[in-house]
């Protein structure tokens, strides 16, 4: 393939993802509008601090990241991990089959800036099962305040998933040598590669206090969705919401909207949402109301300034398709 169809390749893949994403979207275009009603008519002090508690969110996420990365060295800062989240945000949120991609850009940049495939292992692994922890105790947390219909044994089994995931995320990086016994019987070129991506994890060290700062900045990242939640059903219905039922809503919201049926989850997480809304004591036209906004706020806000900064910063340079430039700033 010549340079030239690189170059077009380079630019037409993304924009072919984004028309059928649009295609695919055509049938949920009234909720933009919808949003747009509901918006309006909100209160503007809770409205003003959802964005906030939104943005913030996505900065936690990328605080986690900056931390998890910068473990061998710095490879990286504030505006590179705010942007790259923002951006593999938009594409996990609109595209379905999204989450995929959003792996995809975001390892591909990692590698850009130096990080070893070791490395962007890692981090995925230890990001992801630091997240689920922290939704899975905010589910304990409804379970207990509001008596939710949530299986305590589902919640525990998950917790310990998550955190078994973690240690042996860390046994792996003391133990190589059992690790490279154990592939041994693999392919000479796969288990060369396998045993180099092995000695990437075993060179890994993170000290406590950046560990616990990873935990505590996606406990924040969490905590803000959930605020987003809250300052959203306050935007419309005032506060005095049971705090209990927003926590169920979110976490049911975050099952509903996993399985990624729609560009993010559009008609399958707001009728969940409204349900739990309703079930946590609101009226149906003030739930109805609240998720509106919320996810006004949360994904219609957030990943349209993910495709901004996608435009800005990665469209056209190889990321989804071809080879990224080496030491090209993103």
């Amino acid at each position: 393939m010549s340079v030239s169809w690189r170059q077009w390749l380079r630019w037409l893949a993304p924009v072919a993802v984004l028309v059928a994403m649009l295609v695919i979207l055509r049938d949920e275009l009234p909720f933009f509008g919808e949003a747009w009603g509901a918006v309006r008519a909100a209160s503007i002090g809770p409205l003003l601090a959802a964005v906030a508690t939104a943005v913030a969110s996505l900065a936690a996420m990328a605080g986690v990241m900056q931390i998890l990365l910068n473990v061998e060295g710095r490879i990286t800062g504030v505006a590179r991990t705010n942007a790259i989240t923002y951006a593999s945000n938009a594409w996990s949120t609109t595209v379905p089959g999204g989450p995929a991609i959003s792996a995809w850009l975001t390892f591909r940049v990692h590698r850009l800036w130096g990080a070893s495939v070791g490395l962007c292992g890692w981090f995925f692994v230890v990001s992801g099962a630091l997240s689920t922890v922290w939704m899975v105790l905010i589910g304990v947390v409804a379970v207990a305040l509001a008596g939710a219909e949530l299986s305590a044994w589902s919640l525990l089994l998950s917790l310990l998933a998550a955190v078994a995931t973690i240690g042996a995320v860390f046994w792996a990086t003391l133990h190589p040598a059992v690790l490279k016994r154990w592939v041994r019987f693999l392919p000479e070129k796969v288990h060369a590669r396998v045993v180099g991506v092995i000695d990437q994890v075993s060179a890994i060290r993170i000290s406590a206090p950046a560990f616990f700062a990873a935990a505590g900045l996606s406990l924040a990242n969490r905590l803000l969705d959930l605020a987003t939640m809250v300052f959203a059903v306050w935007a419309v219905a005032g506060q005095g919401a049971p705090l209990a039922g927003v926590c169920l809503a979110l976490i049911m919201t975050k099952l509903a909207g996993s399985a990624q049926v729609t560009p993010g989850g559009l008609g399958t997480v707001e009728p969940v949402a409204v349900g739990m809304l309703v079930a946590g004591g609101l009226p149906l036209a003030t739930a109805t109301a609240a998720t509106v906004v919320y996810r006004a706020v949360s994904f219609a806000l957030i990943t349209a300034i993910g495709w901004v900064i996608y435009a800005a910063v990665y469209a056209g340079r190889g990321f989804m398709a071809g080879r990224p430039s080496a030491g090209e700033a993103v």
